[in-house]
């Protein structure tokens, strides 16, 4: 059975919509390939789905996508705020990861048991580990919209929480995923669009632009507008994954 089966879509939650919300990238859209994809589960009983993509030129993009919360909130998808029910930013972004690819949602993709190289905090290295890996993922193009942003560093204190060095480092997030034949996004496709509005509308928001999350730091800061943009054509649509 796959782990993935837990992450159905139910028609009473609300769905993803378009809004604008290595070495690190500038902020722009990339097309990329997904090279490795598996289910991780973080101590608390989340679940993850660890993603590593390489662009054209060869720069990774890799981020795990937060599925579920943990144990403790019900292992859920979803959330609830004042009565309506809202996926997880993670869950909506590894479903649309699924949609764009495959034409399923990833509770429909099966697993497969894999040995591959994962970072151990023990070894202080990556070590041969058995996951279960999404294959059906594997080897498909996608544009990734990735934002550049500043954060702080942070350090664990005595009482095991994080707290602020008054240091900052940027760091690269994965914001939106288009589809790499027509840039097109999952609310787009259920709308049955033929041109790719919010590819253009991302774009003119995010292209080259630095997003501040650090505190105590100017916020604002923006470079110059910069293209970095996936290829291919656009098609009419006539259904969901047409």
């Amino acid at each position: 059975m796959s782990l993935l089966k837990n992450l159905t879509t139910d028609s009473s939650i609300a769905d993803e919509k378009d809004s604008i919300g290595g070495s690190v990238l500038e902020s722009g859209a990339y097309l990329a390939k997904v090279t490795l994809a598996y289910v991780t589960k973080s101590n608390g009983g989340a679940t993850g789905l660890v993603l590593k993509t390489k662009t054209a030129d060869g720069r990774d993009i890799n981020q795990t996508l937060w599925m579920t919360a943990g144990t403790a909130k019900g292992g859920k998808n979803f959330y609830e705020k004042e009565g309506v029910k809202h996926y997880l930013p993670g869950f909506i972004a590894a479903n649309a990861l699924s949609v764009l690819t495959t034409g399923k949602d990833i509770a429909e993709l099966d697993t497969e048991t894999k040995v591959v190289k994962v970072y151990s905090s023990e070894a202080k290295a990556e070590v041969p580990t058995k996951v279960e890996v999404v294959v059906d993922l594997l080897g498909k193009d996608i544009i990734i919209g990735l934002i550049k942003q500043t954060v702080d560093k942070t350090v664990k204190g005595a009482d095991d929480k994080y707290e602020s060095t008054g240091e900052t480092r940027d760091e690269n997030e994965i914001d939106k995923f288009f589809r790499a034949e027509d840039k097109l996004t999952t609310a787009e496709i259920r709308a049955n669009a033929s041109e790719p509005a919010f590819y253009n509308t991302w774009g003119a928001k995010w292209n080259g632009v630095t997003r501040n999350k650090a505190k105590g730091v100017a916020a604002g800061t923006a470079g110059a507008p910069k293209a970095a943009a996936g290829g291919g054509t656009k098609k009419a649509t006539t259904s969901l994954f047409g």
